[in-house]
């Protein structure tokens, strides 16, 4: 057998030995793939879900903001309104 022939055993000897030690990192990588996968579909289905209810959290807090401060609110704008009444009379009177 001449050099070449050797040579072209050693290279396809080295090549299999890559892909052997290539081979595990390649299986651990295409079920990497399939499990974010199936995680975007989860995320995708239960995060429409959260949003749904943050959204109704949020309408819920409004409208309850807006029951605590309306009266307040209210209360202010009478009592400004009557003390502008009152400070227009008594410049009336002066």
């Amino acid at each position: 057998m001449s050099v070449s022939v050797w040579a072209d055993i050693s290279l396809i000897w080295l090549l299999s030995l890559a892909l052997i030690s290539i081979l595990p990192f390649a299986v651990l990588f295409f079920f990497m793939i399939k499990g974010m996968r199936r995680v975007n579909e989860l995320a995708r289905q239960y995060l429409s879900i959260a949003g749904d209810k943050v959204e109704m959290v949020a309408d819920k807090t409004d409208e309850i903001c807006a029951k605590i401060a309306n009266p307040v609110i209210k209360t202010h704008s009478t009592a400004a309104r009557v003390r502008g009444m009152t400070q227009a009379i008594l410049r009336r009177n002066d």
